[in-house]
């Protein structure tokens, strides 16, 4: 689900404001620790969760497939 949302001003900070459906569909709230993590363009925020991979791992992967993206989409054709 992709949705704009305006950066609000937090004291010296700035915050953004998580629509309560989206809350509850992650099972997450006021005080949940989540992870933050800039990637080239985006950030992406994720619950703490054992089962997930680790960011350093979607990091790397996500530079393989820049990386490689061509030959990925010769070998689709095969």
């Amino acid at each position: 689900m992709k949705y704009a949302q305006k950066l609000k001003k937090i004291g010296n900070s700035v915050g953004l404001i998580i629509p309560s459906h989206i809350l509850e569909k992650l099972n997450i709230g006021v005080g949940t620790e989540v992870f933050v993590e800039q990637i080239q363009n985006k950030l992406l925020i994720e619950k703490e969760d054992s089962g997930n991979v680790s960011p350093e791992f979607l990091k790397v992967a996500e530079s393989l497939a820049d990386r490689y993206q061509e030959a990925f989409k010769e070998l689709a054709k095969e």
